[in-house]
């Protein structure tokens, strides 16, 4: 127990010591314990396992899986994929009715394999649509409450009709009207310095005078040529330069009206980009996807109406899928009842009934079957639990209520015969499998051990002889007391001693030479029996 997680006892440790240590080594085929491995970040190593577990008078427990440390957690998730112990209060998979649906569906997987891929595929389908619904309802709730905001900013922000240079281009036009007398004054000076003059001439009439002058000596004066060109050049650009002037002269329009309608329309763009906490570019982008969630909101009933038709279409062909499933497990369920019936009475245990409960979980929010709402998951809508009577007039119990380990053993025994083929737990151990039994039927048990072993490694441990002769290997376990301590010592025995032994068990304390004789004619008849199988 120690190894598969079960809880620790201080108990365990021998008086007078700080701690106690146990170690197993596995040898496995199942990739699901590689994966499992990974999951506590181990990599596996050849299908090569050791689990060890030390335990200290403090209390403290400290678990490995191939040397590194891991919770005890650890150790019961992996020890379920590698033991089953059967016996007495021991951890037994078969126990558990979460195991029992993939236990039933395994024996028919052929049958009804198609059928559970079928029920799975749609009841993905069937979640994920809902879930679709549920989202879009969610969606469409917030957009209810966001649906008059988003109406109302839309419409002002459209109404508004923002333009990206706009408010740059206002400014500027602000800027002028304002300052319109100053403009125009200093226009009006350079105008008149240029062309028309004050109380002198103007500054373009002075030019064309030191021009005329320049021209009238140029025949025998030479160096003014170049001064009177470089004049002229000067005068064309003073002309390009007045041409200028008028005409920003002549565009000054002192409006006190336009003025007030710029400034109106500034405090409109200062306002609602106040209110918005963004620019101009940024609440036309804001307009457009506004306008946008407007549009897809409008859209949201239609999409949820489409799917609530699709849905109730897969709900239909899941009501189908699932009671076909269900029938199929029936039909699985009665041809286990009969094989394990068959194997409890080769087993001495006559009176025992076993029964596979299928049952289905009414549930308001499930799916319709045959006119009930009923609990389903990806697995169909049937409850799996192997139920039995040990008794004549008892009810049926779940397996889990079996008192007698000795009848637990056997019940397993039966049913891990059935199950052999699909089970992938690979060692199983099985202790007090011969109480209550004759040695008619502990001989039966026996070849069914041995059988069972074919496919994986089986511990007994048994006080039956007819049982021990069957294994392939025997250890016999005794206490022994040295210096007033007590050791149990595990020996593996072969030929005489083995025979001796066997002799022991068929007689008690003496053995005699027909007690030998009989050993020998068991061990004999057990090879005979496995080399058959």
């Amino acid at each position: 127990n120690l190894i598969i997680g079960e809880r620790a006892y201080t108990d365990f440790i021998r008086t007078g010591k700080q701690n106690a240590s146990v170690e197993a080594v596995f040898d496995y085929e199942d990739d699901i314990v590689d994966d499992t491995l990974k999951e506590y970040g181990i990599e596996p190593e050849d299908n090569t396992l050791i689990i060890s577990r030390e335990i200290s008078t403090q209390g403290r427990s400290f678990s490995r899986l191939n040397g590194k440390m891991v919770p005890a957690s650890a150790l019961k998730k992996i020890g379920k994929l590698l033991i089953d112990i059967h016996g007495q209060h021991q951890h037994q998979s078969l126990l558990d009715n979460r195991n029992h649906s993939n236990i039933l569906d395994s024996l028919g997987y052929e049958d009804i394999s198609e059928s559970k891929n079928k029920v799975s595929n749609l009841y993905k389908r069937y979640c994920q649509i809902q879930k679709n619904i549920d989202g879009l309802k969610r969606k469409y709730k917030d957009f209810c409450i966001q649906q008059d905001r988003l109406k109302y900013e839309v419409d002002e922000l459209e109404k508004a009709q923002l333009k990206p240079e706009e408010e740059n281009t206002l400014r500027e036009n602000k800027k002028i009207l304002e300052n319109a007398e100053k403009i125009l004054g200093s226009l009006d000076f350079a105008y008149n310095v240029l062309y028309q003059g004050y109380e002198t001439s103007s500054i373009i009439d002075n030019l064309n005078k030191i021009i005329d002058n320049f021209e009238g000596i140029i025949n025998y004066y030479k160096p003014v040529e170049s001064i009177t060109e470089s004049l002229r050049n000067i005068l064309y650009e003073l002309e390009d330069i007045l041409s200028t002037v008028r005409s920003l002269r002549n565009s000054i329009d002192f409006d006190i009206g336009k003025l007030n309608m710029i400034n109106a329309r500034l405090e409109l763009l200062d306002r609602i980009k106040s209110k918005y906490n963004k620019n101009i570019p940024e609440l036309i982008e804001y307009k457009i996807q506004a306008a946008a969630e407007l549009d897809k909101a409008f859209n949201i009933n239609e999409q949820i109406g489409e799917l609530k038709n699709e849905l109730t279409s897969i709900k239909l062909i899941l009501s189908k899928s699932v009671l076909e499933l269900h029938s199929k497990r029936k039909k699985l369920a009665q041809d286990l009842e009969q094989s394990i019936s068959k194997e409890l009475k080769d087993l001495g245990m006559k009176n025992v009934k076993f029964k596979v409960e299928i049952t289905t979980q009414e549930d308001s929010d499930g799916i319709e079957v045959e006119g009930k709402k009923v609990y389903i998951t990806e697995e169909g809508i049937d409850n799996i639990e192997f139920l039995i009577s040990t008794n004549p007039g008892e009810p049926l119990k779940p397996l889990a209520k079996i008192i007698s380990g000795g009848e637990s053993s056997r019940i397993m025994l039966a049913l891990k015969s059935i199950i052999a083929q699909v089970d992938n737990i690979s060692c199983l151990i099985f202790d007090e499998i011969d109480v209550g039994i004759d040695g008619r039927t502990a001989q039966v048990v026996g070849e069914k051990l041995s059988k069972l072993s074919n496919s994986r490694q089986i511990l007994c441990v048994t006080h039956s002889p007819q049982i021990a002769s069957l294994g392939d290997t025997h250890f016999l376990v005794k206490k022994e007391n040295i210096a007033g301590k007590t050791f149990t010592r595990v020996d593996n025995i072969e030929d005489k001693e083995r025979i001796k032994e066997l002799a022991r068990m068929l007689g008690g304390a003496e053995i005699t030479k027909n007690t030998l004789i009989h050993a020998q004619e068991m061990l004999n008849m057990a090879k005979s029996i496995k080399d058959e199988s």
